[in-house]
Protein backbone atom coordinates (compact mmCIF):
# COMPACT_ATOMS: atom_id res chain seq x y z
CA UNK A 1 0.00 0.00 0.00
CA UNK A 2 2.88 2.60 -0.05
CA UNK A 3 3.12 2.63 -3.94
CA UNK A 4 2.26 5.18 -5.33
CA UNK A 5 0.27 3.33 -8.39
CA UNK A 6 -1.34 0.03 -8.38
CA UNK A 7 -1.20 -1.75 -11.77
CA UNK A 8 -4.86 -3.49 -12.55
CA UNK A 9 -5.38 -5.93 -15.13
CA UNK A 10 -8.51 -4.37 -16.70
CA UNK A 11 -10.25 -0.56 -16.88
CA UNK A 12 -13.11 -1.63 -14.86
CA UNK A 13 -11.04 -3.02 -11.78
CA UNK A 14 -9.21 0.31 -11.83
CA UNK A 15 -12.53 1.82 -12.06
CA UNK A 16 -13.92 -0.06 -8.73
CA UNK A 17 -10.75 -0.48 -6.94
CA UNK A 18 -8.61 2.76 -7.18
CA UNK A 19 -10.82 5.01 -5.16
CA UNK A 20 -10.00 2.41 -2.33
CA UNK A 21 -6.13 3.41 -2.74
CA UNK A 22 -6.84 6.94 -2.10
CA UNK A 23 -8.58 6.72 1.39
CA UNK A 24 -5.44 7.52 3.04
CA UNK A 25 -5.11 10.77 0.84
CA UNK A 26 -8.81 11.52 1.89
CA UNK A 27 -8.56 10.68 5.56
CA UNK A 28 -5.47 13.34 5.64
CA UNK A 29 -8.13 15.86 4.52
CA UNK A 30 -8.94 18.89 6.89
CA UNK A 31 -12.56 19.02 6.68
CA UNK A 32 -15.30 16.45 5.74
CA UNK A 33 -15.33 14.65 2.09
CA UNK A 34 -18.62 14.16 1.82
CA UNK A 35 -22.13 15.53 2.43
CA UNK A 36 -25.20 13.88 2.37
CA UNK A 37 -28.74 16.29 2.08
CA UNK A 38 -31.80 13.94 3.32
CA UNK A 39 -34.68 16.05 2.67
CA UNK A 40 -37.72 14.73 4.32
CA UNK A 41 -41.49 15.70 3.79
CA UNK A 42 -43.56 14.68 6.62
CA UNK A 43 -42.72 17.85 9.61
CA UNK A 44 -44.01 16.86 12.87
CA UNK A 45 -47.99 16.89 14.40
CA UNK A 46 -45.99 18.90 17.49
CA UNK A 47 -43.33 20.63 18.39
CA UNK A 48 -42.85 17.63 21.18
CA UNK A 49 -43.15 14.91 19.55
CA UNK A 50 -39.80 15.66 17.46
CA UNK A 51 -37.86 17.77 19.43
CA UNK A 52 -36.48 16.38 22.79
CA UNK A 53 -36.52 18.12 26.48
CA UNK A 54 -33.85 18.35 27.89
CA UNK A 55 -30.53 20.78 28.42
CA UNK A 56 -27.73 20.65 25.67
CA UNK A 57 -26.11 17.79 26.28
CA UNK A 58 -28.49 15.61 28.71
CA UNK A 59 -31.60 15.01 26.74
CA UNK A 60 -33.68 12.08 25.64
CA UNK A 61 -34.76 11.44 22.56
CA UNK A 62 -38.12 12.25 21.38
CA UNK A 63 -40.95 9.86 19.99
CA UNK A 64 -39.66 10.62 16.32
CA UNK A 65 -36.18 9.83 16.93
CA UNK A 66 -36.10 7.37 18.92
CA UNK A 67 -34.44 5.19 15.74
CA UNK A 68 -31.94 7.86 16.20
CA UNK A 69 -30.72 6.08 19.81
CA UNK A 70 -27.62 3.69 17.93
CA UNK A 71 -25.90 7.62 17.02
CA UNK A 72 -27.13 9.61 19.58
CA UNK A 73 -23.29 10.92 20.38
CA UNK A 74 -22.98 11.67 16.83
CA UNK A 75 -25.36 14.14 15.99
CA UNK A 76 -26.79 17.52 16.68
CA UNK A 77 -30.42 18.36 16.89
CA UNK A 78 -30.97 21.97 15.82
CA UNK A 79 -34.35 23.64 17.36
CA UNK A 80 -35.29 26.82 15.68
CA UNK A 81 -34.46 27.05 12.19
CA UNK A 82 -37.26 28.78 10.43
CA UNK A 83 -38.02 29.00 6.73
CA UNK A 84 -38.31 32.68 5.63
CA UNK A 85 -42.34 33.11 4.77
CA UNK A 86 -41.74 35.40 2.01
CA UNK A 87 -42.30 35.67 -1.89
CA UNK A 88 -44.45 33.67 -4.18
CA UNK A 89 -46.62 30.74 -2.47
CA UNK A 90 -48.63 28.87 -5.65
CA UNK A 91 -51.13 26.83 -4.89
CA UNK A 92 -50.94 27.63 -0.97
CA UNK A 93 -50.25 25.64 2.17
CA UNK A 94 -46.51 26.24 1.45
CA UNK A 95 -46.21 22.76 0.07
CA UNK A 96 -44.10 24.79 -3.13
CA UNK A 97 -42.41 27.41 -1.30
CA UNK A 98 -41.17 25.41 1.52
CA UNK A 99 -39.37 22.76 -0.64
CA UNK A 100 -38.19 25.27 -3.09
CA UNK A 101 -36.39 27.14 -0.25
CA UNK A 102 -35.17 24.46 2.17
CA UNK A 103 -32.11 24.49 0.95
CA UNK A 104 -32.04 27.37 -1.19
CA UNK A 105 -32.92 30.04 1.43
CA UNK A 106 -34.48 32.11 -1.95
CA UNK A 107 -37.99 32.91 -2.62
CA UNK A 108 -38.75 31.32 -5.74
CA UNK A 109 -39.92 32.27 -8.92
CA UNK A 110 -43.48 32.27 -11.17
CA UNK A 111 -43.38 29.83 -14.13
CA UNK A 112 -43.37 30.63 -17.34
CA UNK A 113 -43.45 26.91 -19.08
CA UNK A 114 -45.82 25.29 -16.13
CA UNK A 115 -49.77 25.62 -16.97
CA UNK A 116 -50.23 24.95 -13.30
CA UNK A 117 -47.70 27.73 -12.44
CA UNK A 118 -46.51 25.27 -9.58
CA UNK A 119 -43.18 27.87 -9.39
CA UNK A 120 -39.05 27.76 -10.71
CA UNK A 121 -35.86 27.34 -8.01
CA UNK A 122 -35.55 30.88 -6.85
CA UNK A 123 -31.37 30.87 -6.93
CA UNK A 124 -28.45 27.89 -6.26
CA UNK A 125 -29.44 25.17 -3.88
CA UNK A 126 -26.27 24.59 -0.84
CA UNK A 127 -25.59 21.01 -1.99
CA UNK A 128 -25.31 22.60 -5.75
CA UNK A 129 -23.07 25.39 -4.66
CA UNK A 130 -20.85 23.49 -1.84
CA UNK A 131 -19.87 21.28 -5.02
CA UNK A 132 -19.08 24.25 -7.72
CA UNK A 133 -16.96 25.83 -4.54
CA UNK A 134 -15.45 22.69 -3.42
CA UNK A 135 -14.78 21.32 -7.87
CA UNK A 136 -17.12 17.44 -6.18
CA UNK A 137 -19.47 15.20 -8.08
CA UNK A 138 -22.96 15.24 -7.18
CA UNK A 139 -25.89 12.57 -7.17
CA UNK A 140 -29.64 13.73 -6.56
CA UNK A 141 -31.74 11.14 -5.61
CA UNK A 142 -36.18 10.96 -4.90
CA UNK A 143 -37.72 8.40 -2.95
CA UNK A 144 -41.22 7.93 -4.73
CA UNK A 145 -43.91 6.47 -6.58
CA UNK A 146 -44.53 8.67 -9.36
CA UNK A 147 -42.11 11.06 -11.07
CA UNK A 148 -43.12 14.57 -11.46
CA UNK A 149 -41.17 17.42 -13.00
CA UNK A 150 -42.40 19.47 -10.66
CA UNK A 151 -41.32 21.84 -7.42
CA UNK A 152 -42.43 19.37 -4.80
CA UNK A 153 -39.77 16.74 -5.76
CA UNK A 154 -36.99 19.13 -6.57
CA UNK A 155 -35.47 21.38 -4.23
CA UNK A 156 -31.75 21.01 -5.64
CA UNK A 157 -30.63 24.08 -8.13
CA UNK A 158 -28.62 25.12 -9.96
CA UNK A 159 -29.53 28.60 -10.05
CA UNK A 160 -32.65 30.54 -10.68
CA UNK A 161 -34.67 28.75 -13.13
CA UNK A 162 -32.54 25.95 -13.36
CA UNK A 163 -34.02 22.56 -11.39
CA UNK A 164 -31.56 19.72 -10.63
CA UNK A 165 -34.12 17.07 -10.99
CA UNK A 166 -33.26 14.10 -8.87
CA UNK A 167 -33.51 10.57 -9.96
CA UNK A 168 -36.83 8.03 -9.40
CA UNK A 169 -35.41 5.04 -10.46
CA UNK A 170 -32.51 2.68 -8.43
CA UNK A 171 -31.53 0.88 -11.64
CA UNK A 172 -30.76 4.44 -13.85
CA UNK A 173 -29.49 6.00 -10.59
CA UNK A 174 -27.20 3.07 -10.81
CA UNK A 175 -26.15 3.28 -14.30
CA UNK A 176 -24.92 6.48 -14.11
CA UNK A 177 -22.75 5.77 -11.20
CA UNK A 178 -21.07 2.61 -11.95
CA UNK A 179 -22.42 1.19 -15.15
CA UNK A 180 -21.19 4.27 -17.89
CA UNK A 181 -24.96 2.85 -19.09
CA UNK A 182 -27.02 5.15 -21.67
CA UNK A 183 -30.49 3.96 -22.27
CA UNK A 184 -31.26 5.04 -26.37
CA UNK A 185 -33.46 7.72 -26.40
CA UNK A 186 -36.96 5.98 -26.76
CA UNK A 187 -36.17 2.79 -25.84
CA UNK A 188 -39.14 0.61 -24.64
CA UNK A 189 -39.19 0.39 -20.56
CA UNK A 190 -39.12 -3.55 -20.88
CA UNK A 191 -36.08 -3.65 -23.54
CA UNK A 192 -33.89 -0.69 -21.13
CA UNK A 193 -34.87 -2.82 -18.06
CA UNK A 194 -33.73 -6.32 -19.51
CA UNK A 195 -30.62 -4.28 -20.61
CA UNK A 196 -29.80 -2.84 -17.79
CA UNK A 197 -30.37 -6.83 -15.55
CA UNK A 198 -28.03 -8.14 -18.42
CA UNK A 199 -24.99 -5.88 -18.48
CA UNK A 200 -24.84 -4.22 -14.89
CA UNK A 201 -26.79 -6.69 -12.22
CA UNK A 202 -26.87 -10.42 -13.17
CA UNK A 203 -23.18 -10.06 -13.29
CA UNK A 204 -21.55 -8.70 -11.12
CA UNK A 205 -18.99 -5.42 -11.70
CA UNK A 206 -16.53 -7.10 -9.53
CA UNK A 207 -16.53 -10.45 -11.41
CA UNK A 208 -14.23 -8.90 -13.70
CA UNK A 209 -12.03 -8.03 -11.03
CA UNK A 210 -11.28 -11.23 -9.20
CA UNK A 211 -7.65 -11.57 -10.07
CA UNK A 212 -6.93 -7.67 -9.00
CA UNK A 213 -9.13 -8.59 -5.86
CA UNK A 214 -6.96 -11.85 -4.96
CA UNK A 215 -3.96 -9.93 -5.37
CA UNK A 216 -4.14 -6.78 -3.51
CA UNK A 217 -6.13 -8.72 -0.88
CA UNK A 218 -2.50 -10.84 -0.46
CA UNK A 219 -0.53 -7.17 0.65
CA UNK A 220 -3.30 -5.79 2.85
CA UNK A 221 -3.01 -6.51 6.61
CA UNK A 222 -5.14 -5.37 9.38
CA UNK A 223 -7.62 -2.81 9.10
CA UNK A 224 -6.53 -2.00 5.35
CA UNK A 225 -7.87 -5.30 4.27
CA UNK A 226 -10.79 -4.91 6.19
CA UNK A 227 -11.21 -1.60 4.12
CA UNK A 228 -10.97 -3.43 0.81
CA UNK A 229 -13.64 -6.37 2.33
CA UNK A 230 -16.06 -3.34 3.21
CA UNK A 231 -15.17 -1.53 -0.31
CA UNK A 232 -16.08 -5.08 -2.04
CA UNK A 233 -19.38 -5.56 0.05
CA UNK A 234 -20.78 -1.98 -0.38
CA UNK A 235 -20.73 -2.75 -4.18
CA UNK A 236 -22.38 -5.82 -4.04
CA UNK A 237 -25.40 -4.92 -1.35
CA UNK A 238 -26.15 -1.74 -4.04
CA UNK A 239 -26.41 -3.98 -6.82
CA UNK A 240 -28.67 -6.54 -4.98
CA UNK A 241 -30.54 -3.96 -4.00
CA UNK A 242 -30.91 -2.63 -6.93
CA UNK A 243 -31.81 -5.51 -8.33
CA UNK A 244 -34.66 -6.66 -5.95
CA UNK A 245 -36.25 -3.33 -6.97
CA UNK A 246 -36.13 -4.32 -10.60
CA UNK A 247 -37.56 -7.37 -10.05
CA UNK A 248 -40.23 -6.12 -7.59
CA UNK A 249 -41.48 -3.75 -10.82
CA UNK A 250 -43.34 -4.79 -13.45
CA UNK A 251 -41.20 -4.36 -16.49
CA UNK A 252 -43.10 -2.07 -18.63
CA UNK A 253 -43.79 0.58 -16.66
CA UNK A 254 -40.33 0.47 -14.79
CA UNK A 255 -39.78 4.31 -15.25
CA UNK A 256 -43.04 5.47 -14.17
CA UNK A 257 -45.24 2.86 -12.22
CA UNK A 258 -48.56 4.54 -11.25
CA UNK A 259 -49.18 4.69 -7.59
CA UNK A 260 -51.72 1.73 -7.21
CA UNK A 261 -49.42 -0.04 -8.70
CA UNK A 262 -46.85 -0.04 -5.88
CA UNK A 263 -46.82 -2.26 -2.69
CA UNK A 264 -45.16 -2.15 0.51
CA UNK A 265 -42.32 -4.23 -0.02
CA UNK A 266 -41.77 -2.07 -3.15
CA UNK A 267 -41.75 1.28 -1.57
CA UNK A 268 -39.30 0.03 1.33
CA UNK A 269 -37.15 -2.00 -1.25
CA UNK A 270 -37.10 1.58 -3.21
CA UNK A 271 -35.61 3.69 -0.33
CA UNK A 272 -33.32 1.02 0.67
CA UNK A 273 -32.21 1.02 -2.86
CA UNK A 274 -31.42 4.55 -2.94
CA UNK A 275 -29.30 4.65 0.32
CA UNK A 276 -27.73 1.43 -0.62
CA UNK A 277 -26.63 3.36 -3.62
CA UNK A 278 -25.68 6.80 -1.75
CA UNK A 279 -23.27 4.64 0.76
CA UNK A 280 -21.94 2.65 -2.63
CA UNK A 281 -21.55 5.85 -4.39
CA UNK A 282 -19.55 7.23 -1.32
CA UNK A 283 -17.52 4.17 -0.65
CA UNK A 284 -16.61 4.36 -3.90
CA UNK A 285 -15.72 7.89 -4.00
CA UNK A 286 -18.09 8.54 -7.73
CA UNK A 287 -19.77 11.31 -5.72
CA UNK A 288 -19.45 13.53 -2.81
CA UNK A 289 -22.04 15.71 -2.46
CA UNK A 290 -25.32 13.96 -2.58
CA UNK A 291 -29.21 14.80 -2.43
CA UNK A 292 -32.09 12.43 -1.60
CA UNK A 293 -35.50 13.30 -1.26
CA UNK A 294 -37.47 11.21 0.84
CA UNK A 295 -40.86 11.59 -0.70
CA UNK A 296 -42.63 14.89 -2.23
CA UNK A 297 -44.40 17.65 -0.82
CA UNK A 298 -47.80 16.34 -0.31
CA UNK A 299 -46.69 12.77 -0.81
CA UNK A 300 -48.99 9.70 -0.68
CA UNK A 301 -47.36 6.49 0.61
CA UNK A 302 -49.28 3.90 2.98
CA UNK A 303 -47.37 3.22 5.38
CA UNK A 304 -48.53 -0.01 6.20
CA UNK A 305 -45.31 -1.61 6.92
CA UNK A 306 -44.37 1.09 9.94
CA UNK A 307 -48.11 -0.52 11.33
CA UNK A 308 -50.21 2.46 9.84
CA UNK A 309 -53.17 2.08 8.58
CA UNK A 310 -54.83 4.17 5.79
CA UNK A 311 -56.57 3.47 2.51
CA UNK A 312 -54.14 5.32 0.62
CA UNK A 313 -52.25 8.66 1.66
CA UNK A 314 -50.61 9.60 4.69
CA UNK A 315 -51.09 13.18 3.37
CA UNK A 316 -54.29 13.41 3.08
CA UNK A 317 -55.15 10.50 5.89
CA UNK A 318 -52.59 11.89 8.58
CA UNK A 319 -51.04 15.19 7.91
CA UNK A 320 -54.30 16.30 7.42
CA UNK A 321 -55.79 14.75 10.44
CA UNK A 322 -52.43 15.38 12.65
CA UNK A 323 -54.56 15.75 16.29
CA UNK A 324 -56.41 12.75 16.19
CA UNK A 325 -53.75 10.37 14.06
CA UNK A 326 -51.15 11.81 15.96
CA UNK A 327 -50.27 8.37 17.00
CA UNK A 328 -50.05 7.14 13.25
CA UNK A 329 -47.91 10.58 12.44
CA UNK A 330 -45.04 9.76 15.03
CA UNK A 331 -45.16 6.04 13.96
CA UNK A 332 -44.82 6.43 10.16
CA UNK A 333 -41.86 9.04 10.49
CA UNK A 334 -40.25 7.62 12.98
CA UNK A 335 -39.57 4.70 10.42
CA UNK A 336 -38.35 7.70 8.45
CA UNK A 337 -35.46 8.51 10.71
CA UNK A 338 -34.84 5.39 11.90
CA UNK A 339 -33.83 4.50 8.00
CA UNK A 340 -31.49 7.70 8.00
CA UNK A 341 -30.19 6.62 11.42
CA UNK A 342 -28.84 3.27 9.95
CA UNK A 343 -27.49 4.77 7.20
CA UNK A 344 -25.20 7.13 9.54
CA UNK A 345 -25.11 3.69 11.86
CA UNK A 346 -23.39 2.04 8.45
CA UNK A 347 -21.46 4.86 7.93
CA UNK A 348 -20.02 4.74 11.52
CA UNK A 349 -18.89 1.03 10.97
CA UNK A 350 -17.17 1.74 8.46
CA UNK A 351 -13.35 2.05 8.72
CA UNK A 352 -11.54 4.54 6.92
CA UNK A 353 -8.25 6.18 6.99
CA UNK A 354 -7.45 6.65 10.81
CA UNK A 355 -11.86 6.68 11.65
CA UNK A 356 -14.54 5.88 10.00
CA UNK A 357 -16.61 7.05 6.98
CA UNK A 358 -18.72 8.99 9.30
CA UNK A 359 -15.55 11.17 9.94
CA UNK A 360 -15.04 12.00 6.70
CA UNK A 361 -19.10 12.42 5.84
CA UNK A 362 -21.63 15.66 7.19
CA UNK A 363 -25.37 13.88 7.11
CA UNK A 364 -27.83 16.74 7.22
CA UNK A 365 -31.60 15.34 7.67
CA UNK A 366 -34.08 18.19 6.95
CA UNK A 367 -37.60 18.44 7.05
CA UNK A 368 -39.06 21.37 4.80
CA UNK A 369 -42.28 21.37 6.91
CA UNK A 370 -42.25 22.00 10.59
CA UNK A 371 -45.80 21.24 12.47
CA UNK A 372 -48.21 20.12 10.07
CA UNK A 373 -48.01 22.82 7.14
CA UNK A 374 -46.16 25.27 8.91
CA UNK A 375 -42.64 26.48 8.11
CA UNK A 376 -41.40 27.44 11.38
CA UNK A 377 -39.26 25.30 13.45
CA UNK A 378 -38.45 22.74 11.19
CA UNK A 379 -36.53 19.84 11.76
CA UNK A 380 -33.01 19.84 11.48
CA UNK A 381 -30.65 16.76 12.61
CA UNK A 382 -26.85 16.81 11.64
CA UNK A 383 -24.69 13.62 11.43
CA UNK A 384 -20.76 13.20 11.96
CA UNK A 385 -18.42 15.49 13.73
CA UNK A 386 -17.12 17.30 10.38
CA UNK A 387 -13.61 16.00 11.13
CA UNK A 388 -13.68 17.24 14.48
CA UNK A 389 -15.04 20.76 13.67
CA UNK A 390 -19.05 20.01 14.79
CA UNK A 391 -19.20 19.03 18.71
CA UNK A 392 -22.14 16.46 18.76
CA UNK A 393 -24.10 14.60 21.16
CA UNK A 394 -26.29 17.92 21.72
CA UNK A 395 -29.91 19.58 21.32
CA UNK A 396 -28.91 23.20 20.66
CA UNK A 397 -31.63 26.18 20.60
CA UNK A 398 -31.35 28.86 18.56
CA UNK A 399 -32.81 32.30 18.83
CA UNK A 400 -36.65 32.54 17.96
CA UNK A 401 -36.61 33.96 13.87
CA UNK A 402 -33.58 32.13 12.85
CA UNK A 403 -33.92 31.30 9.39
CA UNK A 404 -32.58 28.35 7.24
CA UNK A 405 -30.33 30.54 5.59
CA UNK A 406 -27.77 30.42 8.95
CA UNK A 407 -28.21 26.91 9.07
CA UNK A 408 -26.74 26.39 5.18
CA UNK A 409 -24.24 28.47 5.59
CA UNK A 410 -22.72 26.84 8.50
CA UNK A 411 -22.83 23.54 6.64
CA UNK A 412 -20.96 24.79 3.69
CA UNK A 413 -18.28 26.57 6.57
CA UNK A 414 -18.07 23.12 7.98
CA UNK A 415 -17.46 21.40 4.65
CA UNK A 416 -14.82 23.78 3.84
CA UNK A 417 -16.64 26.55 2.06
CA UNK A 418 -16.53 29.32 3.62
CA UNK A 419 -19.16 31.08 1.84
CA UNK A 420 -20.91 34.85 3.36
CA UNK A 421 -24.17 33.66 3.10
CA UNK A 422 -27.18 32.46 0.63
CA UNK A 423 -30.09 32.82 -0.62
CA UNK A 424 -31.99 36.05 0.15
CA UNK A 425 -29.71 37.23 2.40
CA UNK A 426 -26.72 36.78 0.66
CA UNK A 427 -24.36 37.80 3.78
CA UNK A 428 -26.41 36.08 6.48
CA UNK A 429 -23.47 34.48 8.07
CA UNK A 430 -23.46 31.58 9.90
CA UNK A 431 -24.53 29.80 13.24
CA UNK A 432 -22.64 30.62 16.19
CA UNK A 433 -23.90 27.26 17.78
CA UNK A 434 -22.32 25.23 15.12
Amino acid sequence: MKRREFLFSSLSAATVLSPLLASRARADETHPRRVLFWVNCGGYPSADAFFPGGTETNFQLSPMLTGLQAVKDDLVIVDGIDIRRSGLNPRGADHLRSMGKVLTAKDILPSSSDPENEGEAGGISIDQLIAQRLGRQTMELLVADRARDTMREQPFALGANRFKTPTVDPGQAWSRLFGGFQPPAGEDPAVRAARLRRLNLRKSMLDGATSDLVRLRRELVGIERLKLDVHEDAIRRAERSVQADLDSTPPPNICRVPANRFGDASMTGRAAAHLDLTFAAFACDRVQVAGLVWGSSGYHWPYAWAGVQVDSSIHDEVHHLAGPRRADYIRAHQWDWAQLGAFVQRLKQTPEGTGTMLDNTLVVGISHFGEHHDIDRIPVVLFGNAKGRLRTGRLVRVPAGTNNDKLLTSVAHLMGAPIAGIGDDPNCGPLPQL
